[in-house]
């Protein structure tokens, strides 16, 4: 009776529940759009502050700019025919290229305290996910992995494959999180960032994996980092493929 009697205090109300989903997808589209904004702001305010760079330096930061400007199309593009169904097989994601597209971004920015590390298994299998929904999980990790060590130091990111799925693994050595705040880190909303911006990256990040049909898990130990763990089920290789 204890039990049923603390159901509804667990359980909002469906119209409260689909009221929060929409406004985790909204906020989470303008979110991630401003990690994009952001890339491309960077590389165009590197390239103003130099305007005698050479054009072997400069092209490579203009591409960068361009993808992150493509990306943003694209994910706005994406929201537009949300609610058209689709049928056919499961999308493929490259988890090589889409990591490459990662750093390439990063790379594009302005903190040159920061750098990216990868590890990619060898003959690493597809995934079925939305490519561009895999980008926007990876880099929302990153730039997490950036604010928990203020900008300075180095990201991991490990990619392997385990039984009939693939691991993306993204760690650092930042400030960590208490037992407390690791217990809440995929609530909508829930932030200990000062500016009340926070609360939207991981929550994105469980609900795209969780919607692949994947899992997420976190780790992390204060003054030590963390480190969040993506796994995505694994694709067979085409039919055009050897």
């Amino acid at each position: 009776m204890t039990h049923l009697q603390a159901i509804p205090k667990i359980l909002p109300p469906i119209d409260a529940a689909l009221d929060e989903e929409g406004a985790l997808t909204a906020a989470g589209v303008l979110h991630d759009l401003g990690n994009l904004i952001q890339i491309a702001t960077s590389a165009l305010n590197v390239l103003a502050r130099t305007p005698d760079m050479p054009v072997t330096h400069r092209e490579p930061i203009l591409d960068r700019a361009r993808t992150s400007l493509d990306h943003a199309g694209t994910l706005v593009r994406q929201q537009i025919v949300h609610a058209r169904t689709l049928s056919g097989p499961p999308p493929r994601s490259d988890v090589t290229a889409c990591l490459a597209d990662v750093v390439a971004l990063v790379a594009a920015g302005e903190e040159r305290g920061l750098s990216v590390d990868v590890l990619i298994a060898p003959d690493l299998p597809d995934i079925a996910c939305d490519p561009i929904g895999l980008r926007r999980a990876v880099l929302n990790l990153v730039f997490n992995a950036r604010d928990a060590m203020a900008g300075e130091g180095t990201v991991r990111i490990e990619a392997q494959p385990v039984l009939s799925a693939v691991e993306v693994r993204i760690g650092d050595h930042g400030i960590g999180m208490s037992p407390s705040v690791l217990a809440r880190v995929f609530d909508p909303f829930f932030t200990t960032k000062r500016d009340d911006l926070g609360g939207i990256g991981l929550p994105m990040v469980e609900r795209f994996v969780r919607g692949a049909g994947g899992q997420v898990t976190v780790e992390s130990e204060p003054g030590i980092g963390t480190s969040v763990t993506l796994r995505l089920p694994a694709l067979p290789p085409r039919s055009d493929e050897p």
